[in-house]
Formats: C-alpha cells, structure tokens, sequence
C-alpha cells in the first residue's frame, strides 16, 4: 500500500530528471521533454510487453503461469509519458494501475532503470542550442 501511494504522488527519480530540465534553458528543455516522453512511453510498454519490470526482473508466477497483468489491455493502452512545455509526467490511466506500479514495477519506483538513464543523458546529450 506504501509503496502504490508513494508512486501515485510521483518518482523520486522522475522528479530528478524534471528538476534537471527546469534547470535547462527553456528551449532546450522544451526539446528534450517531448523527445523524452515516446521514449519513456516506448521503454513502458516494452517491459510491459515483455513480461518484466522495468528494471529488466521477470515478473512473479501465477496459478497459471508468468503473470501477463493483461485482462482488457486498458493499463498498458494507458500507461504514457507527455510533454507539455518543458514538462514530462506520466499517463497512468486506470485507478488500479498505481497498485502495479508498486506491486509489479510496471513504471520506475526508486532510481530510473539503468537503460532508461542512457536514454535519457543520450537525448540531452544530442540536443542542439536552436539558433
């Protein structure tokens, strides 16, 4: 239950990463923020789909089997980041999404995935000042 509240009121680590682009000029900021979030959307859904947390864990084993966590498609159809400015957040969709995120690790809880770091210092690395 801690663990589900915590990530609904925001990622320690994604609070990280949005305090940094504040402190980016404004343009560059704008840039990396909407390069950023179908980047995260598509590392999101990737471990989704994968059948792992997104720090590359495999997920517990059911009654049935490895746990899919897929019932009407809704979490994974919802689960995106958006840009606004030089804001990002995270679309999380269904209510009952936040107990995955702290159950399943379907959205970072903690430090960011080591991936999903190299992703993110590679976008600002190649962000250009515009003229």
């Amino acid at each position: 239950m801690a663990a589900a509240a915590k990530a609904a009121k925001g990622n320690a680590a994604l609070l990280r990463f949005k305090a940094q682009l504040r402190a980016m000029p404004r343009t560059i900021a704008h840039s990396v923020a909407h390069r950023a979030a179908p980047k995260l959307t598509d590392n999101t859904q990737g471990a989704f789909d994968s059948g792992r947390t997104v720090y590359g864990e495999s997920r517990p084993v059911g009654a049935s089997g490895p746990l899919t966590l897929v019932r009407s498609g809704r979490v994974r159809d919802a689960l995106k980041f958006a840009a606004t400015g030089t804001q990002i957040r995270c679309v999380i969709g269904p209510r009952y999404a936040r107990f995955l995120i702290g159950r399943y690790k379907i959205l970072p809880n903690g430090g960011l995935p080591a991936g999903w770091q190299r992703d993110l210092s590679e976008l600002v690395r190649t962000t250009e000042m515009p003229r």
